[in-house]
């Protein structure tokens, strides 16, 4: 399955961007550019959080432009990481099932399985004030993978993070996708 955006424009208040490109599953694919130029404009496009004026945006032969954002084949990991202070590490983990999900036993099974893969199962019960940047970062990035959506939408999550601190997390970010055959858009300066 490939993602395709043909001749996309996004309107964002009065800015809009347009964007033409496809991503096949399993394979990367990285914007860079200057502040002020678009592109979260497009990832919050891509993902239904802003309307499409013009242009198609198809996974495989079907189109997301009715789609809810939740209904599409995408997941976005926003530059905060989005994390509740008040609540641990798995629970910040499974609310990527749903904003009601519980630690069930079965839910459980799979947080741990999903911290274990981006190590941090040691600090399931921390608050993410009690834990570095970069493993917050793995928090966000363990949340998202529990939704199990096929592209994952990156928008300058490791920016806040020391160069040795964002090599190691992008490592971790690609060695995962590899093995999930998880497609990945990264923007960044």
């Amino acid at each position: 399955m490939q993602l395709c955006a043909k001749k996309c424009s996004i309107k964002n208040g009065n800015f809009s961007v347009n964007c033409d490109f496809v991503i096949s599953k399993g394979e990367h694919l990285a914007l860079f550019g200057p502040s002020g130029t678009g592109k979260s404009t497009v990832l919050l496009g891509l993902s239904g959080f802003l309307p499409l004026t013009a242009g198609e945006l198809l996974y495989g032969n079907k189109t997301l432009l009715s789609l809810e954002p939740k209904d599409r084949p995408i997941d976005i990991l926003f530059q905060e990481n989005n994390l509740f202070p008040h609540i641990s590490v798995a629970q910040n983990v499974v609310l990527g099932l749903g904003p009601n999900a519980r630690m069930t036993r079965e839910n459980k099974e799979l947080v741990y399985k999903i911290l274990k893969k981006v190590d941090l199962f040691q600090e399931r019960d921390r608050l993410p004030e009690n834990i570095s940047g970069g493993q917050r970062s793995r928090v966000a990035i363990a949340r998202s993978l529990l939704r199990k959506k096929p592209i994952l939408l990156l928008d300058e999550p490791f920016s806040a993070l020391d160069f040795v601190l964002k090599k190691e997390i992008l490592k971790l970010l690609i060695s995962i996708a590899k093995k999930d055959k998880l497609s990945i858009f990264l923007v960044s300066h």
